[in-house]
């Protein structure tokens, strides 16, 4: 297949879904709900002062959890409702199902104790430098036994873990999708929320950490932090959506995109209302071909081309 033909299978697929999924009572609550969320983020710096904070006072573990599961079900509820539908709101399974994977991403953005870990036989720098790759790997820590020992138990019928499976559908066209946005992102890389978020590894303060040149300490963490991407997308477009079809069916994409949303609330305001559309689109991608590696790819390259724009301008264009 040509990649025009690849694009255009890749597009297809979300006017397919998008077509027979919208409703418009449901699609106009849950853009006036993740709209109002996100002003009332960024107005009242709720990101900073609350969640954030919770991670120095002890309270990220219960906080993070009861925040994101607010968040879904204030979405998932309504649209059901709107969409008239009783038999999923009165079936039990949905809300274990979907608060099983709700708390185990809770759970482990909000484990932080690991920050007080000693490290006696380490530098201070080398000390960071290890906590700062264990952000990154806590997450498939957290979520790829408890995913398999679920899936073994509740989704059997499922291949592969979740949207991890051979299935390669549209890779071609989501590698053309990425090329087609890289545009935007150089241009984004020039605004001052960009510059002051990235590059999230600054190689100039671990020089000679372990003893390594900065290349390899470099490579070491976009390692990392492109393995925590396939974390994200294994819960949100593979559990979040793939695991809850068989109770939600396209109904699960709304609530997983306003949960999604919100996680980014820490972060630049342009990539949080990007993550509305990109959410809805993976989203859409994966409950059409029942995998979530174009969504990988595209997270990947994304995240990796800001770290770079990140490393050019501090290198060469400032």
């Amino acid at each position: 297949m040509t990649l025009k033909k690849s694009l255009q299978s890749l597009f297809g697929d979300i006017f397919t879904f998008a077509k027979k999924d919208f409703h418009l009572a449901a699609y106009l609550y849950t853009l006036l709900f993740v709209t109002t969320c996100i002003f009332l983020n960024y107005y009242t710096g709720f990101y900073g002062s609350f969640l954030r904070e919770s991670y120095f006072n002890g309270d990220s573990l219960w906080m993070f959890p009861l925040f994101y599961g607010v968040i879904y079900f204030a979405v998932a509820i309504p649209t059901l409702i709107l969409r008239k539908d009783t038999k999923t709101l009165s079936n039990s399974k949905f809300y274990f199902k979907s608060l099983f994977f709700i708390v185990l991403y809770g759970v482990s953005v909000g484990f932080f104790s690991y920050r007080d870990w000693e490290f006696s036989s380490l530098f201070q720098e080398e000390k960071l430098f290890v906590l700062r790759l264990m952000s990154q790997l806590k997450g498939s820590m957290f979520f790829i036994l408890p995913l398999l020992l679920f899936k073994v138990s509740f989704d059997k019928n499922i291949k592969g873990l979740y949207g991890l499976a051979s299935n390669t559908k549209h890779i071609k066209g989501y590698l053309v999708l990425f090329l087609m946005l890289s545009p935007f992102l150089i241009a984004m890389s020039f605004t001052p929320d960009f510059m002051k978020a990235y590059p999230q590894f600054r190689p100039w303060l671990y020089e000679g950490v372990f003893g390594l040149p900065a290349w390899i300490n470099t490579l070491m963490f976009e390692t990392t932090y492109s393995v925590d991407f396939v974390m994200t997308e294994l819960i949100f477009r593979g559990a979040l959506v793939i695991g809850m079809v068989s109770l939600l069916d396209r109904k699960a994409i709304l609530p997983m995109v306003a949960m999604y949303a919100a996680i980014h609330f820490g972060k630049p305001l342009g990539e949080t209302i990007s993550s509305v559309f990109g959410g809805y689109i993976l989203g859409a991608l994966a409950y059409q071909t029942r995998h979530i590696w174009g969504g990988v790819i595209v997270h990947i390259c994304v995240a990796l081309t800001m770290e770079i724009m990140g490393f050019v301008h501090y290198y060469l264009l400032k």
